[in-house]
């Protein structure tokens, strides 16, 4: 399940939140902050939407094997 759009954020905390849910439960985090999205979205909460939305991004820019084209490597 793929989230379209460029480079989630430039907040660390995005990322931070999507690291720790990966470290807890692994794969499934983009699904699952799909998910909270929706349920924010249903709820009238188009600001939490928009967060999970950069949340679940993010955990699928770490979960992926492939280096954005404007990565450094070390």
């Amino acid at each position: 399940m793929a989230v379209t759009g460029k480079s989630t954020t430039s907040d660390p905390s995005i990322y931070r939140t999507a690291n720790l849910l990966i470290r807890k439960y692994g794969e499934m985090v983009p699904v699952g902050a799909i998910i909270k999205a929706d349920s924010l979205m249903e709820a009238g909460d188009l600001a939490g939407q928009t967060l999970w939305m950069k949340v679940a991004k993010a955990a699928e820019e770490l979960l992926s094997d492939e280096r954005p084209g404007d990565a450094t490597v070390h």
